[in-house]
């Protein structure tokens, strides 16, 4: 083999080294991940998520998928009381990991109506461990809302933008998709009917 064969041979044996450490560190960070993801879940769901992320071995598949189920079924049962107590009704939840570790942040996107209303809520929220407790932080609100007469509430809705007061924002929903169906009806009762229009 000649001299140039032989450095080129070290220098590809010196990039699978390369690579083969960097593999192993991204093995290591995707154990991190599934050992974050597992932390940040409740109860069953977090038993089921380390069974499936290989981080315990007690427990067989059907028990998981049978906490899961039950886990996924208080939740929709949760969900559809919410839903039948505040006249919202969340169509879409997108949920991204920017960050992981000490400090966990996910931006989330929430779209769903309320009565004729229709709306969509961006926001960052942060999770830090503190002591035994853990520290949440809403950040970067922006709501979007579908609705023919805004003037009166875009006002409100940048005063919510400003100060990232998510629950002021869905209570006050309610009681404004409340005030547009009321007005709404109070329009159509004062319209002359199609009926009196044909009679004429």
């Amino acid at each position: 083999m000649s001299e140039e064969n032989s450095d080129e041979v070290k220098m590809l044996e010196a990039q699978i080294e390369r690579l083969q450490a960097e593999v192993e560190v991204l093995k290591l960070q995707q154990q991190e991940n599934h050992k974050d993801l597992t932390l940040h879940f409740p109860g069953h769901m977090r038993d089921a998520l380390a069974h499936l992320c290989g981080q315990r071995a007690a427990g067989g598949q059907e028990e998981v998928l049978s906490k899961l189920r039950e886990e996924i079924q208080e939740l929709e049962a949760d969900l559809e009381l919410q839903t039948q107590m505040n006249g919202i009704s969340l169509s879409r939840c997108l949920v991204k990991t920017l960050q992981s570790g000490r400090k966990l942040v996910q931006k989330l996107c929430l779209s769903g109506h309320c009565s004729e209303l229709v709306f969509q809520v961006e926001f960052k929220l942060s999770e830090m461990k503190v002591g035994q407790s853990c520290e949440r932080r809403l950040s970067e609100l922006n709501v979007v809302l579908d609705s023919p007469d805004l003037r009166s509430f875009s006002s409100f809705l940048s005063r919510v933008e400003e100060s990232g007061d998510l629950l002021l924002f869905f209570r006050t929903l309610r009681t404004f998709s409340d005030r547009c169906d009321d007005r709404a009806r109070t329009f159509r009762h004062f319209q002359p009917s199609e009926a009196a229009g044909f009679s004429k």
